[in-house]
């Protein structure tokens, strides 16, 4: 028995920033959907070099096999043409996870408070190289 999948994933790109608006909490299922669904729309697109721009709710979080998705997500993108991943964090609680993982990593990732400091940064970001 196969469990119902939570949280979404809503993608769309203007020219080299891929938004993706993330809303509720996600289980393993909806984390791994969002992934394959990412994939998707980079393996779609032209071009090589793009910023990834997350807009997370006040509902998304998710257990650590969910967040080692994510993390996977990231990787991927940055493996993939992505030079920047920002997101901008409704809760405390999101900017200080995603700030460990990027000192974990090392990963080129950032979280802000307003998309304009998200898109600013990200404008930063891919016109280096």
């Amino acid at each position: 028995m196969s469990l119902k999948s939570h949280g979404q994933l809503f993608l769309r790109w203007d020219a080299d920033f891929l938004y993706i608006d993330v809303n509720g909490p996600f289980n393993l299922e909806g984390v791994t959907a969002g992934f394959l669904q990412i994939q998707h729309s980079v393996n779609q697109r032209q071009g090589d070099r793009w910023v990834r721009l997350d807009v997370l709710d006040e509902e998304t979080l998710g257990a650590p096999e969910v967040m080692k998705v994510i993390g996977a997500s990231y990787k991927w993108c940055l493996q993939h043409g992505c030079v920047a991943i920002a997101s901008v964090c409704s809760t405390s609680i999101q900017r200080q996870i995603l700030e460990q993982t990027r000192q974990k990593s090392g990963m080129n990732l950032a979280g802000f408070a307003t998309l304009a400091e998200a898109q600013r940064w990200c404008r930063e970001q891919v016109g280096r190289g």
